[in-house]
């Protein structure tokens, strides 16, 4: 029986990376909306907390639409990318 080849361990996860930060921003979004529509069942009363965490979400949600919506326009030909400024 011949040898197996050796297998290659996983790579180092980098976690600075836009995928990592859009489902983050995703996550973020989907739990404050729900935890928001929890409480408002509940009526604790207390909703300046939630408005500015869901604000914050959306804010982070829009950043990364924005950054996915400007690569897809960019890769189909829509717009030209700007060129390095030095």
């Amino acid at each position: 029986m011949p040898a197996a080849a050796p297998v290659a361990g996983r790579p180092a996860w980098r976690w600075r990376t836009f995928p990592v930060y859009f489902a983050f921003a995703v996550g973020m979004f989907g739990g404050s909306y729900l935890g928001y529509a929890a409480g408002v069942a509940s009526d604790r009363g207390n909703e300046t907390f939630w408005i500015v965490v869901i604000i914050t979400a959306a804010s982070l949600l829009g950043f990364g639409l924005a950054r996915i919506s400007s690569r897809v326009m960019i890769s189909r030909g829509w717009v030209k990318p700007r060129a390095v400024r030095k």
